[in-house]
């Protein structure tokens, strides 16, 4: 019996091995394809596709730099748009969720239903009178505009998050703050704000991850050359005749550096942000 429990163990852990062993080379996998063709030429992206380049080069993330006009102008408007929003989303969303979660009544119960509802909407379905009220008001073309519209946008699924994790902060500390006098303004960011560190960690790394690689809004709002963003400035590798892979490629590495250092950055704080919020709804 014991013999057949410890059996019974070893083909557990070795199946948990392999399935976690599996789930890293599924993970890992996008990321080696994307080095490997940056580090080709484009002769050599035919033979044996994701083989290790015999002669790696860097003269495709050079030549992404210096040839490509709208890389550098896409990082510019990537950056003035993406940082802008995330400060606006972390301010706005944590003042919002915490007077969700502390007020129960019927109105801000339909409050927040009513902002969470968001996340339903597909953005196929106001793409048309999106790019109208934009176009009208003058928006479009424009970082401003971009800003705005990705900001709204990303409320719902921040709101979500913020409102469950403040949910789980003690009442006590808030009740002792208010025996001193501290008033609700002041308490909010003397004494919530600070313990939300977790979750804000998290949502300004997911928020910067879906603003800064967002297509669908910036192809309908950014049509100009000048006014793109790092997203569509990629597109120049592609067309109808050819598609320059390897520099494709090369570019995207050179755009992901920055989600990259800021998710090691803030790699710790994530998990517990996000699990603390899943503790209540």
């Amino acid at each position: 019996m014991a013999l057949d429990r410890k059996a019974h163990n070893r083909l557990f852990t070795g199946l948990h091995i392999a399935a976690s062993f599996a789930v890293m080379i599924l993970v890992i996998s996008p990321f080696y394809i994307s080095l490997v063709y940056a580090l080709k030429e484009s002769t050599d992206i035919t033979v044996n596709r994701l083989a290790w380049p015999e002669h790696p080069t860097l003269n495709n993330f050079f030549r992404v730099i210096f040839e490509n006009e709208q890389f550098l102008v896409g990082y510019k408007n990537s950056i003035l748009t993406t940082i802008p929003s995330v400060i606006i989303l972390m301010t706005a969303t944590s003042m919002a969720a915490y007077v969700l979660a502390r007020f129960s009544n019927r109105f801000y119960r339909g409050l927040y239903l009513l902002f969470i509802s968001g996340i339903l909407i597909p953005i196929q379905c106001i793409m048309l009178p999106l790019y109208l009220n934009f176009f009208n008001m003058g928006l479009t073309n424009s970082n401003l505009g971009f800003v705005i519209a990705r900001t709204g946008l990303q409320i719902p699924i921040s709101i979500l998050v913020v409102t469950s994790f403040v949910k789980t902060v003690p009442l006590d500390l808030e009740e002792a703050a208010k025996i001193d006098g501290c008033g609700r303004f002041s308490m909010f960011w003397r004494i919530v704000f600070p313990l939300m560190k977790p979750v804000n960690a998290t949502q300004l790394v997911l928020n910067t991850l879906f603003i800064w690689n967002d297509y669908t809004t910036a192809v309908i709002l950014l049509r100009k050359p000048e006014a793109r963003t790092l997203i569509l400035a990629q597109m120049a590798y592609f067309n109808e005749y050819t598609s320059e892979l390897n520099l494709a490629f090369a570019f995207f590495i050179l755009a992901m550096l920055p989600i990259l250092l800021l998710y090691f950055c803030m790699q710790k704080y994530i998990v517990s942000g996000i699990m603390m919020g899943a503790v209540k709804g």
